[in-house]
Formats: C-alpha cells, structure tokens, sequence
C-alpha cells in the first residue's frame, strides 16, 4: 500500500488560523481589556464618596443635635420662658468669658467655631473620634428672625430667631467638592 500525501485543492476550506489573524484577536483583547480595567477602576474611586458623604451626614446631625439641645441665649431662663428680650449683641456671638465646649450653655456659644475649616472634629467632652479624623468643621450663627436665611444684623425683629450653619468638610481627596452643609434655625423661646 502506498500513502499519497496530497495538497488541497483550490477553493476549499482551511481548519485554523493564520498568524496575522492571531495577532490581530489578541491586540482586539487587549484593548477591549484595557477598557474595562479603567471603567472598572475609575468606578471603584467613586464608590469611597457614598462613605464620607454618610459619615458627614452623621456627624452634621450630630452636632446640629447638640447644638439645638442648648438654650436661645445665655440670658434665657431654663425653660425658655420669658424669651429673652435683651439678648446678646449680633458682634457678641460667641462663648461668654471662659467658656470651653464642655460648657456651653447656648446656641450662639458654638458661633466660636466660624470661619475657615480649621477646626478639627471634636465631641462635646473635647475628644477626638476615630472615625472622623482628618473631618473638618465649621459652626456659625447669626440672628434671622424673620427666616429668609439672609444674616442680619440684630434688630428689634431680628432676635426672633438664630440660624445655624454648620459645614462638614471631607478629607482633601474624598471626591467631594467643598462642604456638606445643614442649616436649622433656633427659635427664641
């Protein structure tokens, strides 16, 4: 018997791939890896915004909480009531005399911490939490009595009320543009 190696003929079908075609499916592959890598990776840095967006909220509410639990003005009676008449000047807002955070007695006390976010974040006993460093804050309050969220100065019908903004500032490189801020007003009674 004899073996009779013998050529396709022309115009038919090939099993297999050539090396070009090879090349060419492995560099599709790469780039289309390459994609899905970075949309992969891009989202991945976004997803740590919902978690500091979540921690300043807590906290946020938290320090408006206490806040709002103190009374209208140093000069208001426990109670609330009578409301104060003559309270304290709108240049005056602030802790009266020696007044730490562990003693503040009213809303306008925590006014100490306006201005840039320089302050870190403390609790009302003075003690840093573990999971809010590299937080900052901001505290501020002005008379509004008349509730437009325009400060005024404090007029006769300004003492009505204090708005109070507090701004929570995430770690620089959060993701997160600027302050988380909440605004709640105290009313004077």
């Amino acid at each position: 018997m004899r073996w009779v190696l013998s050529r396709p003929a022309k115009g038919s079908l090939q099993n297999g791939a050539t090396l070009i075609e090879l090349v060419a499916s492995i560099v599709l592959f790469a780039f289309a890896s390459s994609l899905l890598f970075n949309l992969f990776f891009s989202q991945s840095r976004n997803s740590v915004e919902p978690m500091f967006q979540i921690r300043a909220a807590e906290l946020g509410q938290a320090l408006m909480d206490e806040v709002l639990a103190k009374r209208y003005d140093h000069l208001t009676p426990l109670g609330g009531v009578p409301p104060c008449t003559t309270c304290t000047a709108a240049a005056s807002l602030g802790p009266e005399g020696a007044e730490t955070r562990v003693s503040y007695n009213d809303v306008d006390d925590y006014h100490f911490y306006c201005g840039p976010p320089n302050s870190d974040i403390k609790n009302s006993l003075a003690e840093s939490p573990k999971d809010f460093q590299k937080f900052k804050m901001s505290i501020c309050v002005y008379y509004d009595g008349d509730y437009d969220g325009v400060v005024n100065e404090a007029g006769a019908t300004e003492m009505n009320a204090k708005q109070i903004v507090i701004d929570i500032f995430p770690p620089s490189g959060a993701g997160l543009d600027g302050a988380i801020r909440f605004i709640a007003y105290r009313s004077n009674f």
